[in-house]
């Protein structure tokens, strides 16, 4: 079993509890995973530096980053097939792909 560290604090293994968060290389965004407690943190500076940029800052999108985690765990898997974890983590991103998107709908229209 291999461990994926957090390339962030260094401390934690991310193999299967990874987080998508972003990072600016040359003024364009480069998705990198960190650990669940580095994850604020690490969207927190993403954000400060796009606005000392100037560029424009918007969350991740929940399927995006759905999607990046499948490919993050997806590579895991090959790495290591028999890590029971990184299959339950695939699973439960796989799972939450499926969900679509809910209707948001007013009181008002009721």
């Amino acid at each position: 079993m291999r461990l994926t560290r957090c390339p962030r604090c260094l401390a934690e293994d991310i193999s299967a509890d990874a987080h998508p968060s972003r990072r600016l290389v040359d003024a364009t965004p480069v998705t990198f995973f960190v650990c669940r407690d580095c994850y604020r943190a690490a969207e927190l500076e993403f954000q400060i530096s796009c606005e000392s940029s100037n560029i424009g800052y918007a969350r991740l999108p929940i399927r995006e980053s759905l999607r990046l985690l499948r490919g993050f765990y997806q590579d895991r898997l090959r790495e290591s097939p028999d890590d029971g974890r990184v299959t339950e983590a695939l699973q439960e991103v796989e799972r939450r792909l499926l969900i679509g998107p809910v209707e948001r709908t007013s009181k008002l229209d009721a």
